[in-house]
């Protein structure tokens, strides 16, 4: 399939709707098989290529406009993704009768698994008999408004998919010196995630210092998708002694930190409640330590590696791909040490509060390391609305009113919002996209060209298919139409040094 056009400033048309031209995509697709369609003749198929071509939903910014390349039919995709060019910043100086230094450039060898997106839907007899009067072909329209949600689906996959549970972000911490018997110390607090089939190893530490004796610790944790429940490890010291004095902290931990249910309100440290929409994790858990922690059981080092696979068949194989944030946090850059991948950060204040200075130098990083250039920033509007305030409340505004007409005078809009972002090491403007299911409290650095010229590669991210859009009508065996569409894809980034994550951002209004 073709790359569908995106233009900075819109994110898709200006609304999801099902025209007569999808529909007549859909029939003309469905036309030859359907009349094969009995109990003995099991599934039938039919592309939905034409159609996914024309439903672009607004709701789906990257779906609609990442390259989308065809696949060989396996199930591992293996490729080479840059991570910088001139990585020994040779001079080529060249002595008389001498050979010049060879050019180095770095790459890391990645792989993802191609994995099958499907859903399904269906249309009782009686809806396909006496709906044509409205609706004309019911079952044409429910099969072209499922590819809707299907692309939806994608969506959030290329977002916040992953083989295995990403590792939180660093915790936030605060301390109060009453309500508790946490004794005076440095304290330091790593943070898993859990579910069904493991756990993650820990977030990188934070500390807090506490006085007195009464004191309490409370405990920020930042979600990840797909999690079920977070562990709390605490070690004590100066500096941090390393997880296998890091211990589980069983009384805030387990069963007492628990994944908000999807949709549910979760109340923030600054009193703003927040309502997901459904497809985005709450960003927040808020945990007290009144107690003395514990200084033995279960230590972190005990978590070897990340054993908490995602969605898995019954055989143990996972079904899901990692998408733009895992592939980052699985290849995050290292200055001056052997990986130059993406650069991965959280904001520099100890609250978690984000600052400009915090995008900038996350930018600035990704330049000099490794001349990373990113094209747009993906966030969640929640995440877009503290920016603007971040921005408004630094003066860095500037609103320009076109009132030449008379007519126009008295007519002003109120608020404001930040839709492009300058890059101040590049002088380039990355255009924002809102996508609602961006997780809140990260931002998306996303490349789309690569900076200098590589053999084979043209875009910096991708989608490979083993199977384009492609529906299915399913055997009738009770008194309903039965259909699902399904895509069997991928995502690979061939720009690791052009991909960055700012993460772990404090939620404040």
């Amino acid at each position: 399939m073709g790359n569908l056009l995106y233009s900075p400033g819109t994110i898709g048309p200006q609304g999801p709707t099902i025209s007569d031209e999808t529909v007549a995509l859909v029939q003309e697709a469905m036309r030859d098989t359907t009349r094969a369609i009995n109990v003995a003749s099991g599934l039938i198929g039919y592309e939905l290529e034409a159609p996914a071509r024309v439903i672009v939903p607004v709701v789906t910014p990257l779906v609609n406009m990442l390259p989308r390349r065809k696949g060989n039919g396996i199930d591992i995709v293996h490729w080479k993704a840059i991570t910088s060019f001139d990585t020994t910043r040779n001079w080529g100086v060249v002595a008389d009768g001498a050979l010049p230094s060879q050019v180095s450039y770095q790459v890391a060898a990645l792989q993802n698994t191609l994995q099958t997106i499907g859903l399904m839907n269906q249309v009782s007899f009686q809806a396909q008999w006496r709906g044509r009067s409205l609706e004309a072909d019911v079952r044409a329209r429910r099969v072209a408004e499922l590819l809707y949600q299907l692309k939806m689906t994608e969506e959030r996959w290329i977002l916040g998919a992953s083989a295995y549970l990403m590792v939180p972000p660093a915790p936030v911490l605060a301390t109060s010196a009453s309500g508790g018997t946490v004794a005076a110390g440095t304290y330091w607090v790593k943070v898993t995630a859990k579910n069904t089939q493991g756990e993650t190893t820990g977030s990188s530490a934070r500390s807090i210092t506490t006085t007195g004796s009464t004191s309490i610790i409370t405990i920020s944790l930042f979600t990840v998708p797909n999690a079920t429940q977070y562990n709390v490890y605490i070690a004590s010291g100066a500096s941090y002694p390393g997880d296998s004095a890091a211990w589980l902290q069983t009384g805030i931990s387990g069963s007492n930190a628990p994944q908000p249910s999807v949709g549910a309100s979760v109340t923030l440290a600054d009193g703003v409640t927040v309502m997901p929409s459904g497809e985005v994790t709450p960003a927040i858990i808020t945990l007290t330590l009144s107690a003395p922690p514990a200084t033995s059981g279960t230590a972190l080092s005990s978590v070897a590696s990340n054993t908490a696979k995602t969605y898995v068949d019954g055989s143990g194989n996972v079904l899901m791909w990692d998408g733009l944030i895992a592939q980052a946090l699985n290849n995050t850059s290292q200055a001056n040490g052997a990986t130059l991948g993406a650069q991965v950060a959280q904001p520099a204040a100890a609250n978690g509060q984000l600052a400009l200075s915090d995008i900038d130098n996350l930018l600035a990083g990704m330049y000099l390391q490794a001349a990373g250039d990113p094209d747009y920033i993906v966030m969640n509007p929640l995440d877009n609305v503290r920016l603007t305030n971040l921005v408004v409340g630094a003066g860095q505004l500037r609103y320009v009113v076109n009132a030449g007409d008379s007519a126009d005078q008295g007519q002003l809009t109120a608020q404001y919002r930040v839709t492009r972002y300058l890059n101040k090491s590049t002088g380039k403007e990355m255009p924002i996209i809102l996508d609602r299911y961006c997780p809140q409290g990260q931002m998306v650095f996303l490349p789309i060209s690569v900076p200098f010229p590589v053999p084979e590669i043209s875009n910096a991210v991708e989608i490979e298919t083993n199977q384009e859009y492609w529906g299915v009508d399913f055997a009738i065996t009770d008194s309903n139409f039965k259909f699902g569409d399904y895509v069997d894809e991928t995502l690979k980034v061939y720009f690791l040094g052009g991909l960055g994550v700012l993460r772990g951002l404090y939620p404040s209004f």
